[in-house]
């Protein structure tokens, strides 16, 4: 009896040591699959993702050694090398109880008391230039498994297919297309412009500005006949206090945050002046994305070092990227335009989703690739 008992146990004990040292190729991970649509199980699995984070995902693109530690360098990481997440280390759903950003929104304004009236010798003082020191929209140290969890299952499958591209340097973005880079960049403020009725924020980055209008005079939203979806939606808010709320509606959908967005993406953000810091929140309430409200931190250093060399510039894609591949001069010496159809252009105004046209059709091309003989990232 004792005998036959320890040679069972032995025998478990072999089993589960042979289980747990699997080789890593053998496990089906993001960088083995032969299809990533038939992985649903895995998706919210850290394992599966090599316990990478969403930037650190990104960050093969460039599939080196970084070699300075700022930039795109100092982001890139050598093809499916293990990552550093730690599951649950941010936390990425709303601590609030409420279920859409209206009723979040008045909540906080019924206790405010309707909100604070300032004067111009009142109102906070945010002057100056501030640096964004990045928020949770990307998962932040979190595996890319916890941002899968927060999408409802046809967003998990956008959300994997993008971060599976991504890693093999199959990118999309916005500006790569001279294409509006949506409503996510439009919270990067480097600079906030503050009245009693209104507040704006100015953003710049490479090829791009943008400015915010928040309209705290109590003027509330556009009327609902009149409203329609705005690259960086409609913004109206009011202080309690030192503190602005703000509420975002008519934001439309695109490309940004944990993976897209539709237009019903609305949004509640919080922010207030504490030092030389602005310590803000945003809670983002779009459910045919997420499966419960998500919130994430956003901060703001004040820059006290920046010289007048480095003020912000107003910039256009096309400073980079040259004017729109669309527009031409045709036989006749007439300024022209490509449309849908024609050779060599394949972009149609229609498409809603075009990173995920161009996305699908990498795919296709990028399999066709690998199967005459080419070799993926790291072999």
């Amino acid at each position: 009896m004792g005998t036959h008992l320890t040679a069972t146990a032995s025998i478990a004990a072999l089993i589960v040591s042979l289980s747990l040292s699997v080789p890593a190729a053998a496990q089906t991970t993001i960088f083995n699959t032969k299809d990533f649509h038939q992985d649903r199980a895995l998706w919210t699995d850290p394992a599966y993702y090599r316990n990478n984070t969403v930037a650190q995902l990104r960050g093969m693109a460039l599939d080196i050694v970084p070699y300075e530690n700022t930039g795109q360098v100092g982001a890139a990481r050598l093809y499916g090398s293990e990552g550093t997440g730690r599951a649950g280390a941010l936390d990425l759903a709303s601590p609030y109880p409420f279920k859409t950003a209206t009723e979040h929104y008045q909540a906080w304004l019924k206790e405010a008391n309707g909100g604070t009236k300032h004067t111009k010798t009142s109102i906070p003082d945010w002057s100056g230039r501030w640096v964004p020191r990045g928020g949770g929209f990307g998962g932040g140290p979190d595996p890319a498994s916890d941002v899968a969890r927060m999408l409802t299952p046809q967003y998990q499958e956008y959300f994997v297919q993008d971060m599976k591209a991504a890693t093999e340097g199959r990118t999309w973005a916005p500006n790569a297309f001279c294409l509006p880079n949506g409503f996510f960049p439009t919270l990067a403020a480097d600079e906030f412009i503050v009245t009693p009725n209104q507040v704006w924020t100015l953003a710049a980055g490479n090829g791009w500005n943008s400015t915010r209008w928040i309209y705290t005079d109590g003027s509330g939203h556009t009327p609902e006949d009149l409203q329609f979806p705005k690259w960086a939606g409609e913004s109206i808010g009011f202080w309690n206090g030192d503190t602005l709320i703000v509420h975002t509606n008519q934001i439309k959908g695109w490309k940004g945050g944990l993976v897209e967005y539709t237009d019903d993406l609305e949004t509640v953000e919080r922010y207030r002046r504490v030092g030389d810091r602005i310590e803000a929140e945003i809670t983002l309430y779009d459910p045919e994305v997420f499966v419960r409200p998500v919130y994430a931190k956003l901060n703001f250093e004040r820059d006290r070092k920046t010289g007048p060399e480095n003020r912000p510039l107003y910039s256009t894609c096309s400073d980079t990227n040259g004017p729109s591949p669309k527009i031409f001069m045709d036989e006749k010496g007439l300024l022209n335009e490509h449309i849908p159809g024609d050779a060599g252009f394949n972009w149609s105004e229609a498409d809603s989703r075009p990173w995920g046209t161009w996305l699908t059709e990498s795919d296709r091309r990028y399999k066709a690739y690998l199967d005459a003989g080419g070799k993926p990232p790291g072999r």
